[in-house]
C-alpha cells in the first residue's frame, strides 16, 4: 500500500511540475514530451511535361503526417521534425496506379529548413514553426509499367 501511494504522488508531482503557466490566464499546458519543431512544405507535383498530377500521397516517413495531392497536383504537408533535425524527408508515392494518368515512381526529395523558414518562436518543448513552399517535384512514369 504504501508503494501505491508513494507511486500516486509520484506520478501527481510528475504531471504538476511539467506544466507551464500560461500567460494569458489560461489552464496550463502541459510541457512534457520531446523536443520538436513543427514543419510545413507547400508545392506542386507534376509529370515530365509539366501536366499536374492528382492523387500522389505525400507524407512524413516515419511519421502519420500525410497528404495527397489535388486536381491541380498541388499539396500540404505538415509535419514535425525533431528539434536537433534540419532536414525533412518527403516521400512522393503514386498510390492510385493509371487512374492519375499514368504510374509513376516514388520519390524522396530531402527538405532542408533554416532560420529564413521560420515562421513562429520556440516555446517550451516546441523549437518554432517552420514552413517552405515551392517544393515542386517532377515524377517519373514507373519503368516496370
Amino acid at each position: 500500500m504504501k508503494k501505491r501511494l508513494s507511486f500516486l504522488l509520484l506520478t501527481l508531482l510528475g504531471f504538476s511540475t511539467a506544466c507551464e503557466k500560461q500567460k494569458n490566464g489560461e489552464p496550463p499546458t502541459a510541457m512534457y514530451g520531446t523536443p520538436h519543431v513543427n514543419i510545413w512544405v507547400g508545392g506542386k507535383v507534376t509529370d515530365k511535361t509539366g501536366t499536374p498530377i492528382p492523387g500522389i500521397e505525400v507524407r512524413q516517413p516515419n511519421s502519420s503526417y500525410k497528404a495527397q495531392t489535388g486536381d491541380d497536383g498541388c499539396y500540404e504537408l505538415p509535419g514535425q521534425l525533431f528539434s536537433i533535425e534540419t532536414t525533412a524527408d518527403i516521400l512522393f508515392t503514386d498510390t492510385d496506379g493509371p487512374s492519375n494518368g499514368g504510374e509513376f515512381a516514388a520519390q524522396s526529395v530531402p527538405v532542408e529548413f533554416t532560420e529564413a523558414d521560420r515562421v513562429s518562436e520556440a516555446e517550451g518543448w516546441c523549437g518554432g514553426s517552420f514552413a517552405r513552399i515551392g517544393v515542386d517535384v517532377t515524377l517519373e512514369e514507373d519503368a516496370q509499367e
